[in-house]
């Protein structure tokens, strides 16, 4: 990862995926693994449905829960969103909506802190996403924290928050009152509520990230969580219908410097069942891209066992920093992710072509493809203003490759003095970029 990127790569340490990140902002990326590290199908149909409907939920309860609203269709052999209500093609514009504090009185490093109790700030929210709506966005991408100390998304006592999930209900309330939809970041399992009990193969054969995506213990934690979440959400009678999709985690990755990518010998059998020649490199490549497309097949299917129509996506960083990597290729044309969002970031010496090449989506049409986080850095732009006219032409420039969609890190994330957000100086990016002023994202 360049040394200015927003790709917030967590290095998870040794048996320790269940713990606060070491050192969160170690990249320049706007947060958790995908900030510029510095401080960086649903079945597709040309037929909508005719109004929105009720789903019943395999669950205790067997609640009922609306269809999403936002859908994914393929027309002409391409990828887009739509309005199942409306029909009508639906194109993602909007932020990335991220509050960072210090991790703890004896940890300096800036964590997610957007939804945590005592930190939210809903009346800022609320002023955020009616300042959005005015100028004609229509979506907002939200961490989920996994890793506070003691006070995130899990329960010490086990399960879920209720005081964090109340946050975040609090909030998708207000976003669906502003007829914002929801993009909501997973990322890692809780550090508390007992998901992490899970993460038990450490640390002989695997380790990092790379227990996340390779072990059984990894998936079935991540499954758990993931479900445990949206049952919450839907007994409590969140505003399903204000999710726009969830994103499995924050910019994939694999940690090539730990186990079992780090040995040069022996065989290793992965969550998918297949065995892998640790002296082979072709092999060690071949075990990566199976085995996160197995991961993203399976988290999605458990997500749609409780939240049927609901899309599923995963998120790739603009640039792997020090020693992580991950091929976008077999994810994007093989999984059955609904939807891609891909990351990128002007200043630090990668032009969009560049950016297309690494995420291996040259003639890709057949999902929609989003770019999640997109910015640009202060060291490369002297003023907004300047940002502003080079983040408009990379939107522009986007569309020529397929996307569908656009969302800035981030809305007033002052936090991050190393990047420009849509409200820095006069407001000039999100003037720039806002649905209100332009219509259409592909003409300036």
């Amino acid at each position: 990862k360049l040394a200015a990127i927003p790709l917030m790569a967590l290095l998870i340490g040794a048996c320790a995926l269940s713990s606060s990140p070491s050192s969160p902002m170690d990249t320049p990326s706007p947060v958790a693994t995908s900030l510029p590290a510095a401080t960086m199908a649903n079945t597709p149909t040309r037929t909508p449905a005719p109004s929105l409907t009720l789903t019943r939920v395999a669950s205790p309860t067997a609640t009922l829960i609306p269809t999403h609203r936002i859908g994914v269709r393929r027309v002409d052999g391409a990828g887009e969103f739509y309005d199942r209500q409306t029909g009508e093609k639906f194109i993602p514009r909007g932020f990335n909506y991220v509050r960072l504090a210090p991790m703890s009185a004896t940890n300096p490093n800036l964590w997610h802190s957007t939804l945590n109790p005592g930190f939210y700030d809903p009346e800022r929210a609320e002023l955020a996403l009616q300042t959005m709506r005015a100028a004609g966005y229509n979506v907002v991408r939200i961490f989920i924290d996994c890793c506070r100390e003691g006070n995130n998304v899990g329960d010490p006592a086990g399960g879920l928050s209720d005081a964090y999930l109340e946050n975040v209900i609090d909030f998708l309330k207000r976003a669906e009152a502003n007829k914002i939809y929801v993009l909501l970041i997973s990322d890692l399992t809780p550090a508390q509520g007992g998901y992490d009990d899970l993460w038990q193969q450490c640390c002989t054969t695997f380790d990092g990230e790379n227990l996340r995506y390779l072990t059984s213990g990894g998936h079935r934690a991540e499954r758990r969580f993931n479900q445990d979440f949206i049952r919450a959400l839907i007994e409590r009678q969140a505003p399903m219908k204000a999710i726009f999709a969830y994103d499995l985690t924050n910019e994939v990755h694999f940690s090539v410097d730990k186990p079992p990518f780090n040995l040069f010998s022996g065989k290793v059998t992965t969550a998918n069942h297949q065995t892998y020649e640790m002296a082979s490199p072709e092999e060690k490549r071949r075990m990566m891209d199976e085995n996160l497309v197995y991961w993203i097949d399976q988290q999605r299917a458990a997500i749609l066992e409780v939240d049927p129509t609901a899309l599923v996506t995963v998120s790739f960083p603009a640039i792997n920093s020090g020693q992580t990597t991950v091929h976008t290729g077999p994810a994007i044309r093989e999984s059955t992710a609904d939807f891609i969002d891909l990351h990128a970031y002007l200043g630090w010496g990668l032009s969009l072509e560049d950016y297309v090449d690494r995420f291996e989506i040259q003639g890709y049409t057949e999902k929609p493809i989003i770019l999640g986080e997109f910015g640009a850095a202060k060291r490369a732009y002297p003023s907004a203003a300047v940002a502003a006219q080079a983040l408009q032409e990379m939107q522009v420039g986007t569309c020529g490759y397929g996307f569908d969609g656009w969302l800035l890190w981030t809305w007033d994330g002052d936090e991050q003095k190393e990047l420009w957000n849509g409200l820095s100086e006069n407001g000039e990016i999100s003037a720039a970029l806002a649905p209100k002023e332009r219509p259409d994202p592909c003409l300036q």
